[in-house]
């Protein structure tokens, strides 16, 4: 029986959560103005009765029992291998990618696995249309369909997660990627795309497993997953994460250290009624490092390992301190809700030498140096989504209406930089001679806080026609206030006297689709519209002049074919456009890179992917890409009608596994992959572009009983190339050959 009670807490708790962020709990509304709420439920197992525990594999996550938060709407049913028919990062809600009227790229956690990837970086092959930044200041921003994803288009479990530390796979179930136009359901957000990343959940068994993983660069890993039930009742279960890195790197001077940590707690109160809290420390440490440079304009001019910093002087630091809370509640066989709410913080101050210029006719590059004392930001959200499935007449729906409210503050400090020219820090490009040149003589600094009051509402209605067609609508309104306070001075005088701008934003974004089935189930035709909208943050701006809000459409047509039972190809075209696109360029005075915009981007292309099982031994999850990106702005000579910089024309990414040996006692089998992307410009205005290059990697993998044993081989026939870059001093190579083998265990 469900209690009155639980209306007043789906209210209050999320609000009462966000208390350390200065707001006040709603109180529970009074009984007597409730109606009486007598509603019949059968409860839904906690394990279904032919689970097998422990599994054979090393991470047996995807073979795992559905909690009580998985088996609502809100939650996806575990993915088959490579493969999952159904997400929820589109529509927040479960819906079957056949009928879906857009592209969501999922990877999975046995693609995670065999490929032993550890950051966004690693999956990127996995995505059709997704290329590597390499930008050091943002680690975790990539491009897709030419545009970039920042920091701000990532989701935590359908929660806003605008952290610029490297995320951490340890506790990551799997990865939906959205592309396209995202703001319907998140706000503010760019058009390129959204990545919500999935967390791993308890269930109700006992289960732990332990991960050594070792290879190149004195690379050591260890990973603990553990799971169980706090009380002998199994109604309050318990799952904690964690893991330990230690590597060096192929980079002169190069290292990476990190230390992970992510418990997770579920009640089930009820039958019908669950509350998680989750939380995560994360803390980074690396070696600030900005490639290498294209030497009298040739890449490749410089060995890859050559590093053009200061050792004793760069670093980056990240920390992460982030908790979330989950209230999932059915009031019936049709309707259910969800609070969400969290809290983050993050910390990344560093210390950086950046190479500016090169002297002509020597192979001096000339340097400038820049401290961040501090940066420090925090967000606090609260999601509140009700979300119904049932019919009129013989259409079925699937009903999202949902708030979201969010508080974003930033504070920046770049205590102090030099300026070329009174002090440039020169370095022999050749001949490095490192002398950590720590004084200041000539110090800026930057000081900037920034502060976004963002509210949104929208509704979303999945409608699934008759057997064949079937349709997606739906609209969000936005409410944004900004405020960006800032201040640059040089030698103590204001060049940009403390300087406020406030501005207000409200914007409706729609988006509608149809999928036609010819065949029901097997084949699909779809088409949508969508819109995109976002406010302008903070960022190096050094002038009074406020930004425009970015503003994004898109087409996208398609086809998806269940070519066999667990193999899935999709065919896409798609158009985007952004006007007033914001970009971030080198400047040769304090901050050094400076926030302006473009009057518009357009990008259209074609992709097509081919994910699952070609036989029952034989596993694949590859894709190919063509771009055409283009800007457009008369004002600007240097940028109008030119590509934007890191976007390939073509892509091409293949991955297989195929199984020699599969039986209940063992698995023995090998995997193969290609990554090749056409030649790129390096620099947004600039000619000198990246040369295209074909990378082939390689895995051996071997289960018995409760162990499991990799060795994943990347850049098996050491191909020298290069992933991307910030402009021509700024490129950043491919690690040469490299291995990591990997030893796990589950009991």
């Amino acid at each position: 029986m469900i209690q009155r009670k639980w209306t007043g807490v789906l209210l209050s708790l999320g609000a009462c959560l966000l208390g350390n962020a200065g707001l006040v709990c709603a109180q529970e509304p009074d009984a007597a103005t409730l109606p009486e709420v007598n509603v019949q439920a059968t409860p839904l197992p906690l394990t279904p009765p032919d689970a097998v525990f422990p599994p054979a594999g090393f991470d047996p996550t995807p073979l795992l029992p559905s909690t009580i938060l998985e088996s609502t709407i809100f939650g996806s049913p575990k993915a088959d291998g490579y493969r999952a028919s159904s997400s929820t990062a589109a529509t927040f809600v479960d819906v079957p990618d056949i009928e879906l009227p857009a592209s969501v790229s999922t990877v999975t956690r046995d693609v995670i696995i065999d490929q032993q990837a550890l950051r966004i970086d690693d999956i990127l092959r996995d995505v059709s249309g997704a290329t590597k930044l390499s930008d050091q200041l943002r680690p975790d921003s990539f491009l897709i369909r030419g545009f970039q994803v920042e920091s701000r288009d990532y989701r935590k479990n359908g929660m806003l997660d605008p952290t610029y530390t490297p995320r951490d796979f340890a506790n990551v179930e799997r990865v939906e990627i959205l592309k396209g136009p995202g703001s319907v359901l998140y706000g503010a957000g760019q058009p390129s795309g959204t990545v919500n990343l999935v967390t791993k959940k308890p269930f109700a068994e006992d289960y732990n497993a332990f991960t050594a993983q070792f290879g190149s660069f004195d690379f050591q890993r260890y990973t603990i997953d553990t799971n169980g039930r706090v009380n002998d009742d199994g109604d309050v279960l318990f799952r904690v994460n964690m893991a330990y890195e230690n590597r060096d790197s192929f980079r002169d001077y190069g290292y990476n250290e990190r230390v992970f940590v992510a418990p997770v707690i579920s009640w089930i109160i009820d039958d019908d009624t669950s509350l998680t809290w989750e939380g995560e420390y994360l803390q980074d440490r690396r070696r600030f490092d900005t490639g290498v440079v294209a030497l009298n304009g040739q890449v490749g001019s410089l060995p890859i390992e050559r590093y053009l910093g200061e050792p004793e002087n760069d670093f980056q630091l990240f920390q992460d301190w982030r908790q979330s809370i989950f209230l999932d509640h059915r009031f019936n066989d049709i309707w259910t809700a969800r609070v969400m709410a969290t809290n983050i913080f993050y910390y990344a101050p560093s210390s950086g030498t950046f190479p500016l210029s090169q002297d002509a006719g020597t192979t001096t590059i000339n340097r400038s140096r820049q401290d961040i004392t501090q940066f420090f930001e925090q967000y606090h959200g609260l999601t509140f989504n009700l979300a119904a499935e049932f019919l009129t007449g013989a259409m079925e729906h699937k009903l999202v209406i949902g708030t979201e409210q969010g508080w974003f503050i930033s504070n920046n400090f770049l205590s102090e930089s030099t300026i070329p020219g009174l002090q440039n820090l020169p370095i022999d490009a050749v001949n490095p001679d490192y002398t950590d040149p720590n004084v200041f003589f000539t110090p800026a600094k930057f000081e900037s806080v920034f502060r976004e009051n963002r509210h949104g509402e929208y509704v979303q209605d999945v409608i699934k026609i008759n057997e064949q067609w079937s349709t997606l609508v739906g609209l969000r309104y936005d409410s944004v206030d900004t405020t960006f306070q800032r201040e640059l001075k040089t030698f103590g005088i204001p060049t940009l006297p403390d300087t406020e701008t406030d501005q207000t934003f409200t914007r409706w974004t729609p988006r509608v689709g149809i999928t036609y089935q010819p065949i029901p189930e097997e084949w699909s035709i779809f088409g949508s519209y969508a819109r995109s909208f976002d406010a302008p943050s903070g960022g190096p701006r050094i002038t009074d002049d406020p930004l425009k809000p970015e503003i994004g459409e898109a087409w996208e047509v398609g086809t998806k074919l269940q070519l066999l039972p667990r193999l899935a190809g999709q065919a896409t075209w798609f158009w985007i456009q952004k006007d007033n696109v914001t970009i971030d360029t080198t400047t040769s005075t304090p901050p050094f890179f400076v926030t302006s915009q473009v009057g518009q981007q357009t990008s259209q292309g074609m992709e097509l992917s081919l994910i699952g099982n070609l036989t029952d031994r034989w596993t694949t999850t590859s894709n190919y890409t063509i771009t055409d990106a283009v800007l457009r702005d008369p004002t600007n000579p240097d940028l109008d009608d030119r590509r934007p910089r890191n976007v390939p024309r073509h892509m091409v990414n293949l991955w297989s596994r195929y199984n020699v040996i599969q039986n209940d006692q063992h698995t023995l089998g090998y995997g193969l992959g290609m990554v090749y992307l056409d030649d790129r410009l390096a620099s947004f205005g600039g000619d000198l572009r990246l040369p295209d290059f074909t990378r082939w990697d390689a895995g051996l993998f071997y289960t018995r009983g409760m162990w499991n044993t990799s060795l994943y081989i990347e850049n098996l026939f050491d191909k020298e190339y290069y992933t991307g870059s910030v402009n021509d001093f700024q490129i950043y190579p491919g690690a040469p050959i490299t291995f990591r083998g990997q030893v796990g265990v589950v009991f």
